[in-house]
């Protein structure tokens, strides 16, 4: 065999053009699949989120058959910097299993408003507890319980359970209403005051729709998305907020406004309403709570007060 041949035979290597294009198009296709494989991710965490709501809201009922219609408070949080939430609520009384459950695996712990709030009202949670873990400003839990339902007036659920909201995603421990002006303003202003200080509690986390996972009274799970299109700065009865449609979903009464605060007297669209206050600003129990309520059980307050959690670290000092 002569050289010639041999040289033939051993074929042309890729030239530097060659390789540039091959990388090109890798880079290219790494570009088009790459969003749809994060957006594969996050419709699987949304999955495990609604799935947690789903246990939250079983629990919830359970409770209600177990205390006689009393439910978990939001949390202790004017006890301690370090607080246990109602999601340790209903931990602490064995009606919940996992821990876990309060945890949305989109939620960054903490998300940017619950660590503005975090910093603001100096509260703070650690990841995993009795491990030295890093001390980091906001709450434990990823869900907001609505505050109508934290203060256990019975008068104040509406008959049509399937729309009035339990729990969602959230930015704080409770929420009073549910609008997402924050959000629809470009995240611009001061999240703590856009449009007040009760008005950034709702956890507008998953997918490019900004869906908020919610439980409803009755235990179902669904997203609720805003309307970000439908923001007006300055709502009034004539010129409401429509970021949420509060007829379809709400945290009283149907027709509610948006930027409600939990103890406005309805002020929404429903002329039969107008005017009512919520019935739980007559409770005359302990910690705001009606009488007969089971404290030791259900009220996070009370059991860090009274050292009655079960499962937990009464003393603060031991939850970081």
């Amino acid at each position: 065999m002569t050289a010639q041949s041999g040289q033939a035979s051993r074929g042309r290597g890729f030239t530097l053009i060659e390789l540039l294009v091959v990388v090109a198009i890798i880079a290219l296709l790494i570009s088009i699949l790459l969003p749809s494989l994060q957006q594969a991710k996050e419709k699987a965490r949304m999955a495990k989120c609604a799935a947690n709501l789903h246990s939250l809201g079983q629990a919830r009922l359970m409770c209600d058959m177990e205390f006689k219609g009393f439910g978990p408070t939001w949390d202790d949080g004017s006890e301690t910097r370090f607080m246990l939430t109602w999601v340790d609520v209903l931990f602490d009384t064995r009606i919940l299993n996992d821990a876990n459950a309060g945890i949305c695996p989109s939620d960054q712990r903490p998300d940017e408003v619950a660590e503005a709030r975090g910093q603001d009202w100096r509260f703070y949670f650690v990841r995993t507890m009795g491990v030295q873990d890093e001390i980091r400003r906001g709450v434990r839990t990823s869900y907001a319980i609505n505050a109508i339902i934290h203060w256990n007036n019975k008068k104040d659920r509406f008959q049509n359970s399937a729309r009035q909201v339990f729990a969602i995603d959230g930015w704080w421990t409770w929420f009073g209403g549910l609008n997402a002006n924050w959000l629809a303003s470009g995240g611009l202003g001061d999240p703590l005051s856009t449009p007040h200080w009760e008005g950034t509690m709702v956890g507008w986390r998953h997918t490019q729709e900004y869906a908020a996972n919610t439980v409803f009274m009755d235990g179902h799970v669904t997203p609720i998305v805003p309307n970000l299109g439908g923001y007006v700065p300055n709502p009034s009865l004539n010129n409401p907020d429509r970021t949420v449609d509060t007829v379809k979903y709400f945290t009283w009464l149907p027709g509610e406004m948006p930027t409600r605060f939990d103890f406005d007297s309805y002020q929404g669209e429903i002329e039969e309403y107008r005017g009512r206050r919520p019935a739980y600003s007559g409770n005359t129990g302990e910690f705001g709570q009606p009488a007969g309520m089971p404290l030791a059980e259900l009220c996070a307050s009370y059991k860090t007060r009274h050292k009655t959690w079960a499962r937990l670290p009464n003393n603060p000092r031991y939850r970081r």
